[in-house]
């Protein structure tokens, strides 16, 4: 069994942007487990912004490397110019695995509570090199109903707001390679409920189609292809505090993804009896977490929408007024 108290935290990799303040946080998170190696993925401003918002990824930077208040190896890896999120984190992740053969990851808004890297440490080192597992999610969706005899479960759902993998799994990744199949969820899932698989093959067709602008989706698609598990915490060990204004995706504030489960997960980590997902739990993640996320993006999609095409009309009606 792994000395949990003595192991060295493996690499930490953190992708920050602009948001300075949430940076700091999350360094004071990590500084608590003393990494020997940290690497700093940043990206830059966009180009038709000022110098304030420039300003902003410049404080970003500055806050994580001084945030380093013990004796590590620190790499950075900085962006000039914008490269985007999906691009940048692409990218990042290939500079890190060229040189890393299992690293931590963790972006500016997602902010580990304290089992968070002994969870990763550990089933790291456990499952490095078995190669039906893909990669370590600290993030647990599941409902407080939900039992489960051990510590943790094997999920068809890489959960990515805190998470950690090995160079093996992400250097086999092709980005150039389309994965979703013809067949659709239902030719990966055979039997899977039928609103689940709607819902995987809407949102990858937007996927394929460049409507959604994002580098998960793909990560996912390429772990389905594999047959690869996600090892995912009974508790959630990572919470996202960056959704609201500001954030890339999910704007909405009071949005809720399914953070039921909040109670301390702590070393012997019981393990399932065999390596294979769980067509039940898996569903129940779905309809507390995807689903759910889902239903408040889509409205407020609509109300944008909505505000997009009224604003014009009362602006022309006030030129009459």
């Amino acid at each position: 069994m792994a000395n949990h108290k003595s192991s060295p935290t493996p690499p930490v990799v953190i992708f920050i942007y602009q948001r300075a303040e949430l940076v700091r946080g999350l360094m004071e998170r990590i500084k608590i487990h003393t990494p020997e190696k940290m690497w700093i993925i940043a990206d830059g401003p966009k180009s038709d912004v000022g110098a304030e918002t420039k300003d902003l990824c410049i404080e970003a930077r500055r806050e994580a490397e001084h945030g380093v208040r013990w004796p590590c190896e620190v790499r950075r890896v900085y962006a000039d110019i914008n490269l985007g999120l999906r691009v940048r984190i692409e990218t990042g992740l290939d500079e890190v695995f060229r040189v890393e053969e299992e690293a931590i990851l963790l972006e500016e808004d997602c902010h580990p509570g304290p089992d968070f890297f002994p969870f990763c440490r550990e089933m790291l080192h456990r499952y490095r090199t078995n190669t039906l597992v893909g990669c370590v999610s600290g993030n647990c969706y599941l409902p407080i109903k939900a039992n489960l005899d051990s510590s943790y479960f094997y999920s068809r759902y890489p959960q990515i707001w805190g998470w950690a993998t090995w160079a093996r799994a992400w250097n086999a990744y092709d980005r150039s390679r389309w994965y979703w199949p013809q067949g659709g969820y239902e030719e990966y899932f055979p039997g899977s409920p039928k609103e689940e698989a709607e819902y995987w093959d809407t949102l990858m067709k937007r996927v394929e189609k460049m409507e959604i602008q994002t580098w998960d989706y793909p990560w996912i698609s390429f772990l389905f292809w594999k047959k690869w598990v996600c090892v995912t915490p009974a508790q959630n060990l990572v919470k996202n505090v960056g959704i609201g204004p500001g954030a890339t995706h999910t704007l909405d504030p009071k949005v809720d993804p399914g953070w039921a489960r909040q109670e301390r997960l702590n070393p012997p980590y019981r393990k399932p009896a065999e390596i294979h997902t769980d067509q039940r739990l898996d569903h129940l993640v779905f309809q507390n977490h995807y689903r759910r996320m889902s239903g408040r993006r889509s409205f407020w999609t609509r109300l944008r929408k909505n505000v997009c095409r009224i604003l014009p009309l009362l602006e022309r009606k006030q030129g009459h007024n």
